[in-house]
């Protein structure tokens, strides 16, 4: 192969691999390859092989956070294996956002049967209170079951968050301003139990640019 074949070759690459096809800002503000564990992540994450583990058990949800960056807007998106599971309908996953503890952020996730929706956690005194911008509903791009690759990403900026499924639109919705937030990745089996086995989903390629 000629030297001028294989630049083109390599640019075509480039231009198609997930999740570089995904987020569209021109400045990179973080990024993680998870080839080595990098201590600014807290919680339930695990590098192995050139990907991040992140486990729920059969009735608390698994989530890790990234305590080295602060990042109040961005345009966030990572690519998302899932486990086999017995039902579909209770294996999901996906991305957190606007995350300040453990009481307060907001999650984009996604189903292996198919389906999507944001959640927003709000702390309420010694508990937690949900809202629901999108609730669970068909995300015609998202390819369902176990094993496949999924590419999620979610932009926000201002009061304004819109979240896509291999680069197509899910939804856009409000949110509230963020000040001094983080991002993460969550696994849980919370809003629908499957009470007779731990969960864990792979997530390679996070990277995170300014909001387009």
């Amino acid at each position: 192969m000629s030297l001028r074949l294989a630049m083109v070759f390599l640019a075509a690459m480039a231009v198609t691999s997930t999740p570089a096809f995904a987020c569209k800002g021109s400045t990179v503000i973080f990024q993680d390859n998870f080839q080595t564990a990098d201590p600014a992540w807290h919680g339930e994450l695990a590098v192995a092989d050139g990907h991040a583990n992140v486990t729920a058990s059969p009735t608390t949800f698994g989530g890790a956070f990234y305590g080295g960056k602060i990042i109040d807007s961005g345009d966030a998106c990572v690519d998302m294996v899932g486990p086999n599971v017995a039902d579909p309908s209770t294996a999901a996953a996906g991305i957190m956002f606007g995350f300040t503890d453990v009481n307060s952020y907001y999650l984009f996730m996604a189903r292996e049967d198919g389906q999507a929706a944001v959640i927003q956690f709000l702390p309420a005194g010694d508990r937690e209170a949900t809202l629901t911008p999108v609730a669970y509903q068909v995300a015609p791009a998202l390819k369902p079951g176990a094993n496949v690759t999924n590419t999620l990403r979610v932009t926000w900026s201002s009061t304004r968050a819109s979240t896509y499924i291999n680069d197509q639109l899910f939804f856009a919705f409000d949110i509230q301003a963020l000040q001094n937030t983080m991002i993460g990745l969550y696994v849980g089996p919370d809003f629908a139990p499957d009470t007779s086995a731990s969960v864990t989903y792979q997530f390679n390629n996070l990277k995170v640019t300014n909001a387009p």
